[in-house]
């Protein structure tokens, strides 16, 4: 029985916790522009592209 008060309790700090949740973030994010949309998601792609040759190129001449 006083683990069914206990589960209660906790249930109801839950809510308690639930019902003072802090105001939502706002909808503008940090960070925007061109940078953020169109150069820093090509640089990682070209970083990306890059290791990708270079692993093929040191894998792709060996025979196993």
């Amino acid at each position: 029985m006083t683990a069914r008060i206990a589960a209660w309790a906790l249930v109801a700090a839950a809510a308690a916790t639930a019902r003072a949740a802090p105001d939502p973030l706002p909808a503008e994010p940090p960070f925007g522009g061109v940078m953020w949309s169109y150069v820093v998601p090509a640089i990682l792609f070209a970083i990306a592209l890059g290791a990708t040759i270079f692993l093929y190129r040191h894998f792709a001449g060996r025979d196993r």
